[in-house]
């Protein structure tokens, strides 16, 4: 009984992050033209209602819908609350089962691995509507982390570093290719500082993990959307996206290694 009451605390507290996490990326202002918010309509820009942020609630079209105009609004909202309140429940008992280096306390990799799955929805939320990866996004955890690891536990740097060489080296190396290949960002730098930020969160060898997912779902989608005519050899679709889902399947299935 205390076991499924704590489950259910940490499923409505990943409900409950999930919302804050909706708030943060409907207040991001896109570099497009004209600026958009997703707080406002994208149809006709009259500012959505509170209502927009329940969970569950707006599951319904109607319930998503801008009182204005009467378009729907992303479903964004609803899926990445209940993603974010199904993957805390998953990642508590994924460390209950794999216990880490022991180096930390299990609540301590919990808390931290959990703070890492709310960046990853912030990024995911951002990129996906945007197109963009905010610097804040990137530097402000990544030296949290490094932090964290110096003060607590110096021996998770080494797991940090091979992180980001292997995945921020990968992407600074293909990042280069566009350049030379295209004469133009084939790949945007946004998605090589979310590499760096990755290797320093999922660390080695658990990163390798991540870069798999990432790019079978990046393809599979790429080819999906090719197949369905929605996009071309020259859309440009947001890899973004998948590195940050990658990363948090990662968490999900890897041993931690702190």
């Amino acid at each position: 009984m205390i076991q499924a009451l704590l489950y259910a605390a940490v499923a409505l507290a990943g409900l409950l992050a999930g919302v804050a996490v909706n708030v943060a990326a409907d207040a991001v202002a896109g570099d497009e033209e004209p600026s958009w918010r997703a707080a406002t309509c994208h149809k006709c820009g009259a500012r959505l209602p509170a209502a927009r942020l329940l969970p569950l609630v707006t599951l319904a079209g109607g319930r998503r819908a801008c009182p204005a105009c009467g378009a729907r609004s992303s479903l964004r909202r609803p899926l990445l609350s209940l993603g974010v309140a199904l993957a805390l429940p998953l990642l508590l008992a994924h460390l209950q089962e794999m216990p880490g280096s022991g180096r930390l306390p299990l609540a301590a990799v919990f808390v931290i691995d959990a703070a890492v799955i709310g960046v990853l929805a912030f990024v995911f939320a951002v990129d996906l509507e945007h197109r963009l990866i905010l610097d804040v996004s990137i530097y402000v955890p990544l030296l949290a982390l490094v932090l964290v690891a110096v003060v607590a536990d110096r021996k998770a740097l080494a797991a940090m570093l091979f992180g980001v060489i292997v995945c921020g080296g990968l992407f600074l190396l293909l990042y280069g290719l566009g350049f030379l290949l295209y004469h133009e960002e084939a790949l945007g730098f946004g998605d090589v500082k979310l590499a760096a930020l990755l290797g320093v969160a999922v660390g080695w060898p658990a990163i390798t993990t991540a870069l798999v997912l990432g790019a079978v779902a990046g393809a599979a989608v790429s080819l999906l959307l090719l197949g369905l005519g929605t996009a071309t050899r020259h859309s440009f679709i947001p890899f973004g996206i998948f590195l940050a889902a990658g990363a948090m399947v990662a968490l999900l299935v890897a041993p931690p290694f702190w």
